[in-house]
């Protein structure tokens, strides 16, 4: 997913010195409304606007980030990536450690815009991959009104060897799909759902053959084998269950790609919910939740909570071929002992 040059470098983000711009005007500046003529065709926003909205969110990271401050945040992040961020900057303002805050480029290796002359409607923007990465971030960008800015919604690290869709060039711009739509393999709420009851039931899923095995499954089901393998002790006789599900009241965002399937990205929560015999203590496993757990004195049970995202890409009505992951994120942003 190399871009020409003369885009990447149209898409570069000078972090620093938006910043810079951000504390002197204490706000950032708007970027120019998308005309919301309903006869219009083709993208709503030049690769130049887009370009622009990134830097603004870009600058309110990198700005919330260096203060520690989550009410900065408000101005450019919405939904899961707005819940997600504030936990993410508690933690690391609770453990000292800048660590456990995602590292969000500030540079683009491809845009995805949309077409749709409706509300709300989401771009996609795909970064480098930097020398801190294993991988590149994709990034979803929600509009909510015609004057509203558009923010940032989730965003998801691609999975390693992976291969991306194409999209129509930005210039042509990308249709956003319903969560119904049934021009697809699954509809994008369909594939969401099932992908869900995969993660949580595994080989027992009824819909396991329709998904490609993929790097998010094995990562939860190695944590799982690993803590019941600890919870099946004899001096601890505990258990280990895992549930996932859509996370309530989130849309769905999906794009449509260059061969009629789609990009579906999507906020799950899971829990984990660990139990030992009586008088037992148990301690989150991570560093985060450790951090979420304070100074709160562990018991015999501990629920983990977290605030993942997922991109999916669903294929075209009719295909011979599996929905296949295209990337994750997994953070952890609650703890309970009850």
């Amino acid at each position: 997913m190399t871009a020409r040059p003369a885009r990447r470098a149209r898409a570069a983000v000078a972090a620093g010195a938006l910043t810079l711009v951000l504390a002197l005007t204490g706000c950032a500046a708007e970027p120019p409304a998308p005309n919301p003529d309903p006869q219009a065709s083709g993208p709503v926003l030049t690769e130049d606007q887009d370009t622009h909205v990134l830097g603004e969110v870009n600058a309110v990271l990198q700005a919330a980030s260096e203060s520690n401050d989550p009410a900065q945040l408000e101005p450019r992040l919405t939904g899961p990536a707005l819940a997600i961020r504030k936990s993410q900057l508690e933690v690391a303002k609770e453990r000292g450690n800048a660590d456990l805050v995602t590292d969000i480029p500030g540079e683009y290796q491809q845009l995805i815009v949309p077409t749709n002359d409706t509300w709300p409607r989401t771009s996609f923007a795909i970064t480098v991959q930097t020398e801190e990465l294993q991988t590149p971030r994709l990034l979803a960008l929600d509009q909510a009104s015609p004057r509203e800015p558009y923010k940032l919604w989730g965003w998801v690290q691609l999975a390693s060897g992976i291969t991306m869709p194409a999209f129509a060039d930005a210039e042509l711009g990308s249709e956003n799909l319903a969560a119904d739509d049934d021009t697809l393999l699954l509809s994008p709420q369909d594939a969401v759902n099932q992908y869900a009851d995969v993660l949580t039931t595994g080989r027992g899923s009824a819909f396991k053959g329709t998904f490609e095995d993929d790097a998010f499954r094995q990562l939860l089901g190695n944590f799982a084998k690993t803590q019941k393998e600890t919870l099946d002790q004899p001096n601890v006789d505990g258990t280990y269950t895992i549930k996932v599900t859509p996370t309530e009241g989130q849309d769905i965002k999906a794009v449509r790609t260059a061969d009629g399937g789609a990009m579906v990205m999507a906020a799950l929560t899971v829990t984990e919910t660990m139990t030992a015999v009586e008088g037992a203590k148990l301690t989150p496993p991570t560093r985060s939740g450790k951090a979420l757990l304070g100074d709160e004195e562990p018991t015999n049970k501990l629920v983990d909570g977290y605030s993942d995202m997922v991109a999916l890409y669903v294929p075209p009505k009719d295909a011979d071929a599996q929905v296949k992951l295209l990337g994750y994120s997994h953070i952890q942003t609650s703890v309970s002992t009850e």
